[in-house]
C-alpha cells in the first residue's frame, strides 16, 4: 500500500467508531443514519468513477467522509482509504486513478471484500463507519458484447438503446455503434448505402454496463420514412486508444417512421398563450444539420364575423414551434406581428375557429417530410392582455414603512380589486402570479423608491407609444436603454414608498393632503403610528383605522397600476399624446400634477377615477370582451 494511501487510512481511523442507528441524538449533535446500499459498475477499470450509493453522506461543513476498501485483489491483500467526491447526500465518488487504479486493477481479476464509509464529524458527535460486502471485476480492457437493438420501430429524434453488456463510461474512454447496410427509402423508392458510420453512445447511468444509448439525430438514417438491414457493432476505445470490438448484431426491416402530431392541448386559446402538440418524430432547429420541425395547419378558418378564409393546398399555414422537447412534444404560441406594411396578422389576431389538421414537416438540408396529420376544430378566443404584477421585496420595504407589512395579503387584495374594476368590461386579467400557459403577457413591476431620483409615484418605460396594443409583451419595470436614448428616465415600475411625499408631515410638496396623515398615523412609524398586526384590519381597538390605512394604501398603488398599464396599451387615446389634455377630475390618465391625492386615494366623494370616454372607447376597441 503507498505511503499516500496509508496516511490517509491512518488519519481516518485515528479515533473510535461506532455503528450508526438511524437520526437519533449522539454526543448532543443529530446526524441523519449513514448507509451504504450499493458500490458499482462492475467490471471496474482505469477511469472507472465507482459510485457509493446510501445515505447520510452530509456536507464538509458537518463531517469528513472517507471511503476504505478492505479485502484482496485476484488473493493479494489490500486496505486502503481514499477522500471521495461527495455528488449529494446519497451518492460518493471514487475515481479510479493514480494510486487507487495501482490498488485495485489487475490484467483480470476481482476485488472481493467491504466497501466502507467512515464519517468523521466535526461536530460534538463520534466517528461512525457502514460498509457493505462487494465483489468487483477488475480488468484493463473491456469487450463489449451486443445482445439486441431497440426499439422496434425508429422515428427521428429517438433516444436508441442497446442491450449487452462491458460497455465503456466517458471517464474510461468510449464506446462507439456502428452502423453498416442500406437504408431502403418509400418515397423517393431507392436505397442508400450506409458505410462504416460511427455514433457516439453512453451508457443510461452511472452505475451500469449493460445498456448503451444514443440519439437518432437526422444525420445518422436521414428523415425520410424506409427501412434499415445491416449490421450494428460496438467499438470499445479506451483512455490508451486500445480498441475491442464487439460481434455484429444483424437488424432487419427495422422501419423509419415519419413524423406525427397524437395531440394538441388546449383545442381553444387566445393570443400569446401557449399550445402543446404531443407525437413523435419532431427534432429542434439546428443551424448546423440544416434540420427543424414546422407546422402545417390546412383547412379552413371561419372568423367570428362570419368570414371564411381558405388554408388548403399552398395556402396552408405555417407555425415555426417555440418550444422542442426532445422529439415528442412541440410548443407553440399564438402570436401576432406586423407585415411589411405595418399591418397586424397571425393567427391569434382575429377570434374564430379553424377546422382542418395540423400536420409536422421535418426538413433536413435539402429533404423534407410530412407526417400524418391530426383532424382538429380548434378556437381562436378574442385577444386578453394579462397583466403580471411583479411584487418585489422592495414592496415589502415600502409596506414595513407604511406600517402595513403584516398586512399585506389584504393589501394585495385591494390592489387587485382596484384594478379589476377600473378595466372591467375589457378583455384584460392581472395576476401576481407569474402565467405559465402564456408566454407573452404584460408585466409590471411594483418596488419601493424611484431610481430615477425624481421621486415619481410610477412610470412606463416600455418603448415608444404602442398605439392598438401591437406589444403583448411590455414589461413596465427595470432598466430600458432604449427609453433612456429617448431622453426619458430609464427605469419603470410603480414606487409605492415615494407615496410619502403626500404628507405635509414628511414632503414639501403641492400634492400633500392632511387627508395622508389622518389615513397612516395610526400605523405609519415616520408619523409616530405603532405598524398593524396581522389581522388587525378585521378586528380589534384599531380595526377601523387599520383597514381604511388598507384601503388607501391598495388604492394609491392600484390606481398608479392602471395608469401605467393604460400608457403601456398605447393610452392616452390622443395622437402624440401620453396624457389628457388639461386637467379632468376623475379621469385617470390625466397627468400626475391633476390627480389629487383624495381622487388617487379614493377619499371625502372623490374618485374612483374612470378612463375619459374616448379612452374608454379605444380600450373596448383593442381589447373586446
Amino acid at each position: 500500500m503507498s505511503r499516500t494511501l496509508a496516511f490517509v487510512l491512518a488519519t481516518c481511523l485515528a479515533a473510535p467508531t461506532v455503528t450508526a442507528c438511524g437520526d437519533e441524538v449522539q454526543g448532543g449533535a443529530i446526524l441523519p443514519e449513514l448507509r451504504v446500499a450499493s458500490v458499482g459498475p462492475s467490471p471496474i477499470v482505469p477511469g472507472t468513477r465507482i459510485a457509493i450509493s446510501g445515505g447520510g453522506f452530509v456536507v464538509p461543513a458537518v463531517a469528513n467522509l472517507a471511503v476504505i476498501f478492505r479485502g484482496a485483489v485476484d488473493g493479494e491483500a489490500t486496505e486502503f482509504a481514499v477522500i471521495p467526491e461527495r455528488v449529494d447526500d446519497r451518492t460518493l465518488i471514487v475515481a479510479v486513478e493514480g494510486e487507487v487504479e495501482q490498488a485495485l486493477v489487475r490484467p483480470s481479476g476481482r476485488f472481493a471484500g467491504t466497501v466502507s464509509v467512515l464519517r468523521s464529524p466535526l461536530i460534538d458527535a463520534p466517528q461512525e463507519e457502514v460498509g457493505t460486502p462487494v465483489d468487483l471485476f477488475v480488468a484493463r480492457r473491456l469487450t463489449p458484447r451486443l445482445d439486441a437493438f431497440g426499439p422496434a420501430t425508429l422515428y427521428v429524434g429517438e433516444t436508441v438503446t442497446l442491450s449487452g453488456d462491458g460497455f465503456l463510461h466517458a471517464s474510461e474512454g468510449a464506446s462507439i455503434v456502428a452502423l453498416d447496410g442500406t437504408m431502403t427509402l418509400e418515397q423517393p423508392a431507392q436505397a442508400v448505402a450506409i458505410s462504416g458510420l460511427q455514433l457516439p453512445a453512453v451508457p443510461p447511468d452511472a452505475g451500469r454496463r449493460d445498456a448503451l444509448s444514443f440519439t437518432l439525430t437526422p444525420d445518422v438514417l436521414g428523415i425520410l420514412p424506409g427501412r434499415f438491414d445491416g449490421t450494428v457493432t460496438v467499438i470499445n476505445v479506451d483512455r490508451q486508444d486500445q480498441r475491442d470490438t464487439s460481434a455484429p448484431l444483424t437488424v432487419v426491416g427495422l422501419p423509419l417512421a415519419g413524423p406525427e402530431v397524437t395531440a394538441m392541448t388546449p383545442l381553444s386559446a387566445s393570443r400569446g398563450q401557449w399550445v402543446v402538440l404531443e407525437g413523435r418524430g419532431f427534432t429542434a432547429a439546428d443551424g448546423l444539420l440544416q434540420a427543424a420541425t414546422v407546422l402545417e395547419l390546412e383547412g379552413r378558418f371561419t372568423g367570428s364575423g362570419g368570414a371564411v378564409q381558405d388554408l388548403s393546398g399552398a395556402r396552408a399555414l405555417t407555425l415555426v414551434p417555440d418550444l422542442v422537447v426532445g422529439n415528442t412534444s412541440l410548443g407553440v404560441v399564438l402570436r401576432v406581428d406586423v407585415d411589411g406594411s405595418g399591418n397586424p396578422r397571425g393567427l391569434g389576431l382575429v377570434p374564430g375557429t379553424f377546422e382542418g389538421t395540423v400536420a409536422p414537416i421535418v426538413l433536413f438540408g435539402a429533404d423534407a417530410t410530412r407526417g400524418r396529420g391530426l383532424p382538429v376544430t380548434f378556437t381562436v378566443l378574442p385577444q386578453r392582455q394579462i397583466i403580471y404584477i411583479k411584487l418585489l421585496p422592495a414592496f415589502d420595504d415600502a409596506l414595513s414603512e407604511f406600517g402595513l407589512l403584516a398586512e399585506k395579503d389584504a393589501v394585495v387584495a385591494r390592489v387587485l380589486e382596484v384594478v379589476a374594476r377600473d378595466y372591467a368590461g375589457i378583455s384584460i386579467a392581472f395576476t401576481t402570479e407569474e402565467p405559465e400557459d402564456y408566454a407573452e403577457f404584460g408585466v409590471v413591476e411594483v418596488a419601493g423608491y424611484d431610481p430615477n431620483g425624481a421621486h415619481q409615484f410610477g412610470l412606463d418605460n416600455t418603448s415608444g407609444k404602442d398605439v392598438g396594443n401591437l406589444r403583448f409583451n411590455d414589461v413596465i419595470g427595470g432598466y430600458n436603454a432604449d427609453t433612456e436614448a429617448d431622453g426619458y428616465a430609464a427605469y419603470g415600475g410603480v414606487f409605492p414608498a415615494e407615496f410619502f411625499n403626500m404628507s405635509p408631515t414628511l414632503a414639501d410638496n403641492p400634492q400633500a393632503s392632511a387627508r395622508f396623515d389622518e389615513v397612516f398615523g395610526a400605523v405609519m412609524p415616520q408619523l409616530g403610528g405603532r405598524p398593524a398586526e396581522a389581522g388587525e384590519a378585521a378586528s380589534g381597538a384599531r380595526g377601523g383605522k387599520v383597514a381604511e390605512a388598507v384601503r388607501v394604501f391598495g388604492n394609491l398603488v392600484g390606481n398608479t397600476i392602471t395608469h401605467e398599464v393604460g400608457h403601456s396599451l398605447g393610452l392616452a387615446a390622443i395622437d402624440g399624446q401620453f396624457h389628457n389634455i388639461g386637467d379632468n377630475p376623475g379621469w385617470i390618465m390625466d397627468a400626475g400634477a391633476a390627480r389629487p391625492f383624495e381622487e388617487r386615494a379614493e377619499l371625502d366623494g372623490a374618485g374612483p377615477a374612470v378612463f375619459s370616454p374616448q379612452n374608454r372607447a379605444y380600450l373596448e376597441r383593442i381589447l373586446p370582451l
